[in-house]
């Protein structure tokens, strides 16, 4: 087995991003939805165009976790008015971190988690926050354990079926701060 190695996405790259943006969320959430909603929300959340628009954002990075040459993971962070809720200048969004079904369990996620925390210190950021779905309860015991805590709720449309997102917060010390 080859280490994982993490990588910003380069432009040649979005459409790769955009299969696996999409094909992720699938695997983790298409069991607990209809069809017709998750069909409903990925032709629109995923299609090339919207993923080439979030890749395009200045305040956006998209990073790939990959094992040799192969995608097999990525991350999205959010920075001031590219962040899906907050839009604070002193917080970091984490969007997303998803890791192909068949690399799970490796502590792939972890190590993306970890990225995403150390540019938060080298950015001097206040605090971290994130969307959870509330009913994603390992996701949620995740970032408990991370030191996340929750402080709001936000809802939104997959779909037809309006769902609920728990919004949960870590704040930043300093550079010093153990992960």
């Amino acid at each position: 087995m080859s280490s994982i190695h993490i990588t910003p996405c380069q432009p040649e790259e979005v459409p790769i991003l955009r299969q696996m943006a999409e094909s992720t969320f699938v695997k983790a959430f298409g069991a607990q939805n209809t069809p017709e909603d998750m069909a409903e929300y990925t032709a629109k959340a995923f299609s090339l165009a919207t993923v080439q628009q979030e890749f395009d954002q200045p305040d956006s990075y998209f990073f790939f976790a990959k094992e040799g040459d192969r995608p097999i993971a990525y991350l999205k962070i959010n920075f001031n008015q590219a962040q899906s809720d907050l839009r604070e200048a002193n917080g970091m969004e984490i969007e997303r971190i998803y890791v192909e079904a068949g690399y799970q369990g490796r502590g792939i996620g972890a190590q993306l988690f970890d990225y995403a925390w150390d540019i938060a210190l080298q950015r001097a950021m206040s605090y971290v926050w994130l969307g959870v779905w509330d009913r994603n309860p390992g996701a949620i015991r995740f970032y408990e354990r991370q030191g996340f805590q929750a402080f709001s709720k936000h809802t939104f449309h997959l779909g037809q079926d309006l769902q609920t997102d728990i919004l949960m917060r870590r704040e930043v010390l300093n550079a010093d701060q153990t992960k």
